[in-house]
């Protein structure tokens, strides 16, 4: 049975180390056109992924996708301003993950990920109202299949997006507990 590859991950990991698909393939000892279909989120086989997570040094699990709704986790945290706690997050060694927007920085160190995000950023898709209460606090942003499908685990669903950079969200809460749902358009 094929392995699904998180693909958003794969092309991540690759480009944060400014290689191409072709230096990808040579390094893991596939061919260039396995690279491309696994960018693409189509199945390998274990020695596939095992031979590419080597070539780029993380284990097998960081480029595999999940049986079930959720893909991957980030923490995201909402500030008014994300200066301050983009400079702690340097100073211990996170390194700067480009979003495109100076409002919504993500940072990594080794396999850990999190987003630091503006209250402004946030509410030019969301609603003021909606993200207000979590200004200044942490919570899971879920890479998910399907939004409508994963969206059912939550009591409430606050509010339905579709972002400028081409992922449908979902605000959600179930017992004091929210979370951003996320799934790439097609």
């Amino acid at each position: 049975m094929p392995i699904r590859i998180n693909r958003a991950r794969l092309k991540s990991e690759r480009h944060d180390r400014g290689w191409s698909q072709d230096h990808l393939a040579e390094a893991s000892g596939v061919s260039v056109r396995t690279v491309q279909r696994l960018e693409k989120g189509e199945g390998a086989a274990y020695a596939t992924v095992m031979a590419v997570a080597a070539a780029m040094s993380l284990p097998m699990s960081a480029l595999v996708t999940p049986a079930g709704p959720a893909r991957r986790v980030t923490p995201l945290t909402i500030l008014p301003d994300i200066s301050p706690a983009l400079a702690r997050y340097r100073d211990l060694g996170f390194l700067p993950v480009e979003t495109g927007d100076p409002g919504c920085m993500g940072l990594r160190a080794g396999n850990y990920h999190i987003i630091l995000c503006t209250r402004a950023f946030m509410t030019s898709g969301f609603q003021t109202g909606s993200i207000e209460p979590l200004v200044g606090r942490t919570i899971p942003y879920v890479w998910v299949e399907s939004v409508d499908a994963a969206a059912g685990a939550y009591a409430r669903v606050i509010e339905k997006v579709v972002t400028s950079a081409g992922t449908r969200e979902a605000l959600v809460e179930d017992e004091g507990q929210w979370a951003i749902l996320a799934e790439v358009m097609p």
